[in-house]
């Protein structure tokens, strides 16, 4: 759901920038008045509708792998203040080390209400915010 101030985390793994592309691709109708939906947004929100959140506010990109959260994010616009924050949910670090993130901004995914393909490419890590004023952590 739409939220001001909180990003919506994900990592995976990929081997090309144009496979995360492909994947996280860019969303609208073709010549034929027929949706174009991307693979992410069928895994994490359903397919039903172009844009499930506001297609100016995200991110993504390939990073060094790495297994630390705050690494995973620094190399984004917002990333010195996320990466503080996506640490606090995971302290000991992600469970394993990714090299891909997307990041939707004003938007905090609810994984208890949202839909979640058990054979994405990424996976959820959290919500948190990304102004310092906001205070409020969510993840799963």
């Amino acid at each position: 759901m739409e939220q001001e101030g909180i990003v919506s985390v994900w990592a995976g793994v990929f081997e090309t920038d144009e496979d995360l592309m492909a994947y996280a691709s860019e969303e609208g109708y073709d010549d034929e008045e027929n949706m174009i939906i991307s693979p992410f947004n069928h895994d994490f929100f359903g397919g039903d509708t172009v844009w499930s959140f506001d297609p100016d506010f995200w991110e993504r990109d390939l990073v060094d792998f790495t297994a630390d959260p705050e690494t995973l994010v620094l190399p984004f616009s917002k990333g010195e203040i996320i990466g503080p924050a996506l640490k606090k949910c995971f302290p000991n670090g992600l469970a394993k080390a990714y090299n891909a993130v997307i990041l939707v901004y004003n938007y905090q995914y609810d994984l208890d209400s949202s839909i979640c393909s058990p054979n994405a490419p990424v996976t959820f890590l959290a919500s948190v915010p990304y102004q310092e004023d906001q205070l409020y952590v969510n993840n799963n």
